[in-house]
């Protein structure tokens, strides 16, 4: 695969879980994309490491413990009217504040990426002079990760 760039990455977000943890499953739901989208950092799995150190031998043996997904906070200009950042403050406060969401990250090439997580902050900083209102939405994974090819 040659280098992208960021521009054109869309990511969406939907209220519900897929029935499978498939590509068919994900595609069934309805996503809104999350407007005015700045910057998405890295995110992923990462796996405890989990150390044995036998006195006989000296040598710390090293063993892969728990995995934990990751999070990713997702920065944006503040647009409360823009449906998808509705969906995510209602995720953190209000209704759907207990739910499992669905989360679809579109790269510029037309792979995806989908995982389901919950909305842990939906903050917003006004900032100074100069300044774009902005919003920082944090999503904690709680599921792989699909990779899906493009098309």
């Amino acid at each position: 695969m040659a280098a992208m760039t960021s521009t054109g990455i869309v990511i969406a977000v939907s209220a519900s879980e897929p029935a499978t943890f498939t590509e068919a499953g994900f595609d069934a739901l309805t996503f809104t994309d999350i407007g005015e989208v700045t910057s998405i950092p890295e995110f992923g799995p990462n796996v405890q490491v989990v150390t044995h150190e036998p006195l006989a031998t000296g040598v710390t043996e090293k063993h892969k413990g728990f995995i934990n997904y990751g999070s990713v906070a997702i920065a944006a200009a503040l647009d409360s009217s823009d449906a998808g950042q509705v969906i995510m403050s209602d995720a953190v406060t209000g209704s759907t504040k207990n739910d499992e969401h669905s989360f679809r990250l579109t790269y510029q090439d037309g792979s995806e990426r989908f995982w389901t997580g919950k909305a842990f902050s939906y903050t917003q900083n006004p900032q100074g002079a100069n300044s774009v209102v902005t919003s920082t939405m944090q999503i904690e994974i709680n599921s792989p990760i699909l990779a899906v090819a493009a098309a």
